[in-house]
């Protein structure tokens, strides 16, 4: 069954490691995984890091099924944040097997420093939570809780937890952690 989960870590060695599992557990079950970085970010540096971590980046590239997928800063989106999401997002599902259902890493808005990075991170929380019933997947939004609000702004958790159907906890020692429905 599809769905929207939400992953708070606060070491990122075990938020990847929840990430690229989420992403593997798909790819095992001959589902797309789409796996999304900021558009700054050194795509054969994620390539690496999923063959470390067990992941047959190649074979499963070269099977149609991965794909690293770079967002660009949607703040700067010709077309406003929104309609730069859906034509991003548009574009990312284009390219998958849409017989497969799929399993998709994403964050929209990659720095959550600003009152406009978080009020845009928030609408598109809330469209995409809104559209999900459309979706043919699940998708994992991740969050490193030392750089997101979730500290310091209890209002912007509160709406992160009404836009998931589900939430992650890892712990910054042990990587252990916990899962809930929300």
């Amino acid at each position: 069954m599809p769905k929207h989960i939400v992953l708070y870590y606060t070491n990122s060695k075990f938020g990847k490691i929840v990430q690229f599992e989420f992403i593997k557990q798909g790819l095992l079950k001959g589902e797309n995984g789409i796996y999304c970085i900021p558009d700054y970010e050194n795509k054969s540096k994620i390539e690496d890091e999923m063959n470390q971590y067990g992941i047959d980046v190649k074979y499963y590239i070269k099977s149609d099924l991965l794909t690293i997928f770079k967002i660009p800063n949607l703040l700067r989106h010709y077309k406003g944040v929104l309609k730069g999401s859906e034509e991003v997002l548009d574009n990312m599902l284009s390219d998958i097997n849409s017989n497969n259902s799929f399993r998709l890493v994403v964050r929209f808005i990659d720095k959550l420093n600003t009152k406009e990075e978080i009020d845009a991170n928030l609408v598109l929380e809330k469209y995409y939570h809104l559209k999900f019933c459309k979706f043919k997947g699940s998708i994992l939004c991740h969050y490193d809780v030392d750089n997101c609000p979730a500290n310091s702004n209890p209002q912007w958790l509160h709406s992160i937890f009404e836009t998931h159907h589900s939430a992650i906890f890892i712990t910054d020692f042990d990587g252990k952690g916990v899962a809930f429905e929300l």
